[in-house]
Order: C-alpha cells, then structure tokens, then sequence
C-alpha cells in the first residue's frame, strides 16, 4: 500500500460513479469494494422501485420521478460523502504516521547508517530540509 495522499473529492466522485470504488482508489481493498457496491446497487434498485410505487399510489399529486429524484439524490449524496470520508480518513492516518516518523530519535547505530535513515525520511518527504539538515549535525557531532 503506498504512502500517499489520497484527494477526497475524487474519491466521493468515484463513489458515486461506481459504488465502492472509493475503497479501491484509497485502501486497494477489494472485499470492502465487494460489499460497498452490492450495498449500494440495492440501495439505487430500492430507491427507484420505492420511489416508482409511491408515486404510483394514489393520492399523491407529485410530478412524474419527483419521489425517485429525491431518493437517487439523497443516496448520491451519501456515496459523495462515504467516498470523501474513507479518503480523508486515510490521510489523517498517513499524516500522523509521517509525524510520528519525523519525530522519532534515531537508533543508536552508526553514524553512516543513521544519516541514510535521515536521508530515507527526507526523501520520503517525512521531515523538511530544515529538519534533515538539524538532525544530520546531531548525527554529526556525536562522533
């Protein structure tokens, strides 16, 4: 699984396209995929029977697809936000990680091996130039 940011928009927008598919461009996650999709294709049939019988009863002097319109809106826009969430959510987890990377002390190996572990977190994009830069002179002046 890789380390990057995933954009939320484009995730909600997937989602909405094909059920589930959020999982996938997030987490790579094919049976929460599996599940998203079935849940959501029964919950577009219900919303498209449900709204056809109502509108079919009687006594109900609503513009024709109005009740089915409404129903596919409200579950187009609950995929938007399930899709926005799962990214958003991997994110903060990815973020929080880098951080708790940056912030930790380097072993107490040698001094070449702990300025190519700095060099990993930089090139990683886990600490700064300022960070890589102090944290490299500490490596340095324990010598």
């Amino acid at each position: 699984m890789d380390n990057k940011n995933k954009n939320p928009l484009l995730a909600g927008l997937l989602n909405v396209v094909i059920p589930g598919s959020s999982q996938l461009y997030v987490n790579h996650d094919w049976g929460r995929f599996i599940g998203a999709f079935v849940i959501g294709v029964v919950a577009f049939v219900a919303a498209i029977f449900g709204g056809n019988t109502v509108q079919a009863a009687r006594g109900y002097a609503l513009p024709q697809g109005l009740c089915t319109g409404v129903l596919m809106l409200i579950i187009i826009i609950v995929l938007f936000l399930s899709g926005h969430k799962t990214a958003k959510g991997r994110n903060t987890e990815i973020n929080t990680a880098a951080f708790y990377n940056s912030k930790r002390t380097v072993s107490h190996e040698s001094n070449e091996k702990q300025h190519a572990q700095i060099q990993k977190m930089r090139d990683e994009g886990l600490i700064s130039e300022e960070e890589y830069e102090e944290k490299n002179a500490k490596v340095s002046s324990k010598k």
